[in-house]
């Protein structure tokens, strides 16, 4: 049974989805134990799942071994469908038989290239190494460094290296003495170094002294033979991939966490909004659990951050699913409204230098603006470009998933395809390749994909009455 550690602020729904599915929470949070009442472990986890610290719309999953990982990711977009997904190529400490292209470029397994760290062999050089930085977002590279590392439940065992670290979970320090202690006549840290993961705040010395022993015993004989001169993965480490949430995903985990917690609607996508949208979360939450408001005070947040920002200038997140990120605009909040079901915000900007209109093609000069429609029920967002003299020069509609609305921004994840319309012209299907290539490379789940096509087709029909 594989063991999960979750964190972060999809904690308790996240556990409860891992729980039905048959995974065993380990380290679990005194909070997360109350709420859930069901039986959890007292020791290591194999497999961590949280929220990004500074990217809390982006789940974290790291596993070793290998598969306990992937078997977890399944897991958890199985029951989500809406996400954003982003593998990485090889694994964080996979040791990997590499071919110097010289500048410090290596040819890597699969026949890609990346950067080698700490020394550049001469062009043609094979080399062995291990994955210290994996390509996670388009154009970052996948970085090596010369040596062996392997990846066990308490440590990590480096070579070349010498000496030991901690995790900056392991702050006892009691106990990093007895770590130590238990380590000096098992392992020559003359010639490896140890690192003392997390997880090693549960185990007994002697069962993390023979883990220490046995990992450096085998990556000093690796690290002693010669490398293949054909690029090759000589050993797997952690699998690590990152999930971004988008707002029906988050709908999804709001339903798992009303089980077992009072929830506002819209409670996950108003946490990974900021401080003071948790803040306001926290407060209705507790309002709720004493009997004075139910779950649907979520969208009296919304519309009390909506009313807000009226008149107030915001940007628009715009994420795409190979991780890169464009912020859009400033744009003003001219007008907003609300109904039972979310909210709409009418977006204007005035353009100050001349030039041309991205995917339409068409000129713009100072003093054109542009009318943006920001619906968080649509899977789209419309942009109007209009002359000075209020002439409609085009419409362009973003296909993303439903937007998202805080005090800092517009948020969602976009999904390539985008329609164009001009006045009197028909309505033109722009990216569609892009949609296609992001599904087979796993970019994006099927349900995103239909989702996509569908949305084109029932918007391109609704352009078709406007702009003549």
């Amino acid at each position: 049974m594989i063991r999960v550690r979750v964190r972060g602020i999809y904690a308790t729904a996240l556990s409860q989805i891992l729980l039905d599915r048959g995974f065993m929470l380990a380290d679990v949070s005194d909070v997360l134990r109350d709420r859930l009442r069901q039986p959890v472990i007292e020791g290591p986890a194999e497999v961590t799942v949280k929220s990004v610290d500074d990217d809390p719309d982006t789940l974290l999953i790291l596993g070793n071994p290998w598969d306990y990982g992937r078997d977890v990711e399944e897991a958890v977009v199985e029951e989500l469908r809406y996400v954003g997904v982003r593998r990485g190529r090889l694994g964080l400490y996979t040791i990997v038989d590499a071919l110097s292209l010289g500048d410090c470029r290596v040819l890597l397994p699969g026949g890609f290239e990346g950067l080698v760290q700490g020394g550049c062999p001469p062009r043609g050089e094979p080399i062995r190494g291990y994955v210290v930085k994996e390509s996670l977002s388009k154009g970052d590279p996948v970085v090596i460094r010369s040596g062996v590392a392997l990846v066990g439940l308490y440590t990590t065992v480096y070579t070349p290296g010498d000496g030991f670290s901690f995790s900056e979970h392991v702050r006892d320090d009691e106990r990093k003495v007895e770590l130590v202690d238990s380590i000096k006549s098992a392992v020559d840290l003359t010639r490896v170094h140890v690192r003392f993961r997390s997880n090693s705040k549960y185990g007994s010395p002697a069962e993390i002294a023979g883990e220490a022993s046995d990992l450096a015993a085998r990556a000093l004989k690796m690290v002693e033979e010669p490398p293949s001169k054909e690029p090759r993965i000589v050993a797997r480490g952690e699998y690590i991939s990152l999930l971004y949430i988008t707002s029906p995903a988050k709908r999804i985990l709001d339903s798992h966490r009303s089980r077992v917690h009072p929830t506002v609607e819209y409670h996950h996508s108003l946490k990974a909004g900021g401080f003071e949208e948790s803040s306001l979360v926290d407060f209705s939450e507790e309002s709720i659990r004493l009997g004075y408001a139910t779950s649907r005070i979520g969208l009296a947040i919304v519309s009390y951050i909506v009313s807000n920002l009226r008149g107030r200038r915001i940007t628009i997140d715009h994420r795409v699913p190979d991780g890169s990120r464009v912020s859009l605009g400033p744009f003003t909040v001219d007008s907003y409204s609300v109904e039972d079901d979310g909210v709409r915000l009418v977006l204007l900007r005035t353009f100050k230098t001349p030039g041309i209109l991205d995917g339409l093609g068409v000129e713009k000069r100072p003093g054109d603006y542009s009318r943006t429609i920001v619906d968080t029920r649509k899977w789209h967002v419309i942009h109007e470009y209009y002359s000075k003299d209020g002439r409609l020069l085009g419409v362009y509609a973003n296909i993303n998933t439903p937007p998202e609305v805080g005090f800092k921004s517009i948020r969602y994840l976009d999904l390539y395809v985008d329609l164009v319309k001009k006045p009197g012209g028909d309505p033109e299907l722009k990216d569609v390749n892009e949609l296609e290539k992001a599904l087979q490379e796993g970019l994006i789940t099927r349900e995103l994909y239909e989702k996509a096509l569908e949305e084109v087709e029932s918007l391109a029909r609704r352009l078709l009455q406007v702009c003549q």
